[in-house]
């Protein structure tokens, strides 16, 4: 007897629930980021980013990065995210103008937020292996894609 279609999506559904991934948990610690950043009418850039994620008594993540960019002074910013649901994190960001939401879709992350000078960031954070995330972001001002930024986050310990 073969199973029913509603019963094959459950089989099927079931890994990916148990296979959520958990921000806080990956960005325990410290990471490197190697990525590329491509704004339009620029040339693309080679961009590294140091993070170092401690978390609070509250369970919330407080992640300090040191961004390198060619041609400019590394530059520090601090995340703080808290769970705020099931599947969703909340939080700050020194570079935002907006809270900071955070869904996690399975084995994927979504970041959102408003930046400085009307930028909308949204970002896809997708487990490569346990020590390793896939990050792809577009910004947008006035619903006009302005950069993508496609980069691999590796956990250094």
């Amino acid at each position: 007897m073969r199973p029913s279609l509603g019963a094959t999506l459950l089989m099927v559904a079931a890994p990916l629930q148990a296979a959520a991934f958990s921000p806080v948990d990956f960005f325990r610690g410290r990471t490197h980021g190697e990525g590329t950043l491509k704004i339009i009418f620029q040339s693309s850039k080679r961009m590294t980013v140091d993070s170092e994620g401690q978390s609070e008594p509250d369970g919330s993540l407080v992640l300090k990065q040191i961004i390198h960019e060619p041609g400019k002074p590394p530059r520090t910013r601090y995340w703080r995210m808290r769970q705020a649901g099931p599947n969703r994190f909340e939080g700050t960001l020194t570079d935002a103008a907006s809270t900071v939401r955070v869904d996690v879709v399975a084995d994927h992350i979504r970041i959102r937020y408003t930046g400085k000078d009307h930028l909308n960031f949204d970002q896809w954070l997708a487990e490569i292996n346990p020590k390793q995330v896939a990050n792809k972001m577009t910004v947008k001002r006035f619903g006009i894609t302005v950069a993508h930024y496609d980069e691999v986050i590796r956990k250094v310990d």
